[in-house]
């Protein structure tokens, strides 16, 4: 008789369940019932209190804090607020008809794994000795999943930028010569209502309390902050001072690299603003700093080859989602020329290269291309001096536009739900 096989994604669903059970057992009966009570209704959809639990441990695990009473009180009410907007997005998701796939899911989490240097079974049994269940994670990657369908279905047709307000942008760069680059980290909480007010800057506060008891900022930044930079860690890459708003703009102009500021109100919300570095705005002479990696061909030259090396290319190209992913990738192939290649100037670099380079946004890979006879993905990972780059003022005003528009649409969300809050 054949044996009978059973999905991964069913077997993994029976074991969590398994775990949880067994969790629950080493409960008294009391508590055990108190894990399962609703913490909030939104919508008809329940989060629990084993959700808020899991989640708790599973942001404590990931900013590098120790786990005590205190620091639980301290986090369970802005990771409630998580919980609630991630329901309310996952909800959106489905009214559109939006879905996530466990594939999806499952590479998501396989990346965050590698990211910390493991498989994904080293990565669960980290969570498994933390007491969080599997679940806790694969809930948080579906629901950035589904928001980012729903943002690029609803909100990014309708984005336009006219080239006035490139113009104006440009305009106040170069009367800023001699100005700043900087390098800023964000973590934002949004007030949705004046009278919460307040309590968003004592949630605020809180956080700052965790980052100066030793907390990473990106960790903290993934787990708590309502900006899309979330997803990056707070990052918010290399911008023009000048292209800050002005309530932010005040606070930074005087901060130096290292420095954490915060509770800084701004015109929605509160901000934590951490400066990585700032160099100056130089003059005409533009350099890069590269990393490299390099796919050797197969020496026998067939097509079948080259079609499994391009798709190997692309696979790792997918992978890639900062310099610090791409440095790891290249250091993991041992491919000789693969790695960072340094500071380099454009006028050293042939006519094509040049051009390619100048137009690829920071941190993102390039399409592989043909180099000295072998496929090769770069990714431009600090750019100093040369022109004014219009395209990448046009990339930030998009995605300025486009943060706006997810908050207002998950603020209206909100406003919309019915949220019974328990705890």
């Amino acid at each position: 008789m054949p044996t009978k096989r059973f999905p991964k994604g069913l077997l993994r669903a029976v074991a969590t369940c398994l775990v949880a059970a067994i969790w629950l057992s080493g409960l008294s009966a009391a508590r055990a019932q108190d894990t399962l009570r609703a913490v909030a209704v939104v919508n008809d959809e329940v989060i629990s209190m084993l959700d808020l639990v899991m989640r708790t441990r599973l942001a404590a695990l990931s900013s590098g804090l120790q786990l005590t009473n205190e620091t639980q009180a301290r986090l369970q009410q802005q990771v409630l607020r998580r919980l609630i907007d991630e329901e309310l997005e996952l909800q959106e998701a489905k009214r559109l008809e939006l879905t996530v796939s466990d594939q999806e899911v499952a590479a998501m989490v396989e990346e965050i794994a590698k990211r910390n240097n493991m498989s994904r079974d080293q990565f669960e049994s980290v969570l498994a000795r933390n007491q969080i269940l599997p679940s806790a994670l694969e809930n948080q990657v579906k629901a950035e999943l589904a928001w980012r369908k729903v943002v690029k279905v609803r909100l990014v047709p309708s984005i336009v930028i006219a080239d006035e307000e490139i113009d104006e942008v440009m305009a106040r760069i170069e009367a800023g010569r001699g100005g700043s680059e900087i390098n800023l980290f964000e973590i934002y909480l949004e007030v949705d209502d004046a009278q919460m007010d307040e309590d968003v800057r004592r949630a605020t506060i809180n956080l700052l309390d965790e980052l100066r008891g030793g907390g990473n900022f990106s960790a903290l930044a993934s787990q708590f902050s309502q900006s899309a930079t979330a997803a990056k860690g707070g990052n918010m890459g290399w911008i023009e001072e000048a292209q800050l708003p002005e309530d932010l703009l005040s606070v930074v102009r005087d901060m130096k690299p290292g420095e954490v500021r915060g509770p800084v109100r701004g015109l929605t919300g509160y901000y934590i603003l951490y400066l990585r570095d700032r160099k100056p705005i130089m003059g005409d002479s533009e350099a890069v700093r590269l990393t490299q990696i390099v796919l050797k061909a197969p020496t026998d030259g067939q097509d079948a080859g080259r079609a499994a090396l391009m798709s190997q290319a692309e696979d790792m190209r997918a992978r890639i989602d900062s310099c610090k992913t791409a440095d790891q990738i290249a250091k993991d192939s041992g491919a000789p020329g693969s790695g960072d290649l340094g500071m380099m100037k454009l006028s050293d670099l042939s006519p094509a290269l040049k051009n390619m380079v100048q137009a690829l946004p920071l941190e993102q890979p390039s399409e592989p291309m043909n180099i000295g006879g072998n496929l090769a993905i770069l990714v431009v990972c600090e750019r100093e001096g040369g022109t004014i780059d219009r395209e990448r003022i046009h990339r930030n005003l998009i995605a300025q536009r486009l943060e706006t528009l997810a908050r207002r649409y998950l603020r209206d969300l909100r406003r919309k739900a019915n949220v019974d809050l328990r705890l």
